[in-house]
Order: structure tokens, then C-alpha cells, then sequence
């Protein structure tokens, strides 16, 4: 499996409140029937790199509450937001790498040593 170097960092209060009034923008305005890029353009931010993860975010969730909740098959999806399907599969990719990258993180920090 490819290796990623994730670098997570923590945000401030601000930056937190940009991310959740840009993501809850970008869902709504999906929702009333945007292209997914279209809705990406319509949130306007000085930070390119916050804007990026957003953008990356919102897609990854649309993917985990469309494809695995509702089960909406990526070919739909795609056609759904305006994207290339290499594009939602590489963001599902992605999130799963994301998933088993955040459950390795936890189980290496909550593993005990000792004598078994």
C-alpha cells in the first residue's frame, strides 16, 4: 500500500470557524444541486492552503455519508457532483489511507509493554 506523510496540525478558534461556515456552505449549496467544483469556487478564502483542505475534507465526506451510508455507487457520485470518477476514487483512497493512518496513530499510543 502507498505511504502518505500526512501532516496534521492544529488550527485556531478562527480558522476552526472559517472551516465549519465553508464546509457547511459548500454541503448546502450541493445539496441545492451545484457542481461540486461550483459550490468549491462559490467560498471565497484569503488561506489557498485552508481552502485546499476543505475542499479535500468535503469531498472525503460526501464520499463516507453518500457511497458508505447511502450506498450510492462512485460512478453515481461522480455524475452527481461533476467529477471525474478517478477523482472520487483517489479521494476514497485517500480516506481509507486517512482511516488506517488514524487507527494505527491510536493503537500505537494505547499499546501497553510489558510481560504477556
Amino acid at each position: 500500500m502507498k505511504e502518505f506523510d500526512f501532516i496534521y496540525r492544529e488550527y485556531s478558534e478562527d480558522e476552526s470557524k472559517i472551516y465549519e461556515k465553508a464546509m457547511q456552505e459548500i454541503l448546502t449549496n450541493i445539496k441545492n444541486g451545484m457542481t461540486f467544483q461550483d459550490a468549491i469556487d462559490r467560498v471565497e478564502l484569503a488561506d489557498d492552503n485552508l481552502k485546499a483542505l476543505i475542499e479535500d475534507d468535503a469531498l472525503k465526506i460526501l464520499i463516507a455519508e453518500l457511497c458508505y451510508v447511502s450506498k450510492i455507487p462512485f460512478e453515481e457520485l461522480a455524475k452527481m457532483l461533476g467529477l471525474p470518477l478517478e477523482r472520487v476514487r483517489t479521494a476514497n483512497f485517500e480516506m481509507l489511507e486517512d482511516i488506517e493512518l488514524t487507527l494505527n496513530n491510536t493503537f500505537n499510543k494505547n499499546k501497553r509493554t510489558g510481560n504477556a
